[in-house]
């Protein structure tokens, strides 16, 4: 990267990325840097918010959530969210859907149904279909490259599990859709929860932020 000129990549969502990149070159490694653990793999550099919107537009509820809402949520937290997230992430912006009451089923979002052991999607396609039907956020990886994408898995005359991945509002439908077998890349699913809406639910605790939250808040004043 030493041909970019550095006020090219100095910006908020570059900043914490180089510093990695100098702290991996500082640590005696010569090969490639690769952010480790966190879901990162999609065009806009958003996959679990890509995967988001595109089950809540399955769920013919597209402005559900936005990505304002996220970007508002991602500067409240420390800049290793700008390098991808994790499982701890996605349950903490849950957390703040549901004090602000964003009708949603938060006992299935909070709750991980994958196992532990799946490293192929013949696997991943057997649990899928003990699942009952609706739709999954998926967190799975290719090696240390983690990337979130949407299982449909639908019952009838005859048993499918879809896929929805990536999400542009510059086509119709916004995501692709592809059989769950074409993915062929997974050897790692980290955790997966379904999506499902719960009209009319109100949080008892409110707005009322979580002590971690503010923790957060107070450290990046």
């Amino acid at each position: 990267m030493s041909w970019v000129w550095m006020e090219h990549v100095d910006n908020a969502t570059t900043r914490y990325l180089m510093q990695q990149v100098d702290q991996w070159q500082a640590g005696g490694i010569t090969g490639p840097y690769f952010p480790f653990q966190r879901d990162t793999a999609s065009e806009s550099g958003k996959c679990f918010m890509d995967a988001f919107r595109a089950a809540l537009h399955y769920l013919v509820s597209p402005d559900l959530v936005t990505l304002e809402m996220w970007d508002a949520f991602e500067a409240t937290q420390p800049d290793d969210i700008l390098g991808g997230v994790t499982r701890s992430d996605v349950t903490t912006f849950f957390d703040v859907l549901q004090r602000d009451s964003v009708p949603l089923d938060y006992d299935h979002l909070f709750l991980n149904v994958a196992p532990r052991s799946i490293a192929k999607i013949e696997t991943f396609n057997k649990v899928c279909q003990e699942q009952p039907p609706g739709v999954h956020i998926v967190s799975a990886g290719e090696d240390d490259v983690g990337h979130c994408f949407i299982v449909v898995i639908v019952y009838g005359s005859i048993e499918r599990v879809l896929v929805l991945d990536g999400f542009t509002d510059k086509k119709d439908p916004p995501m692709d859709v592809l059989p769950l077998k074409y993915l062929q890349w997974v050897n790692n699913v980290k955790w997966m929860c379904r999506v499902a809406l719960k009209p009319g639910y109100q949080c008892r605790h409110g707005k009322r932020k979580s002590k971690t939250q503010r923790k957060r808040e107070n450290r990046l004043r």
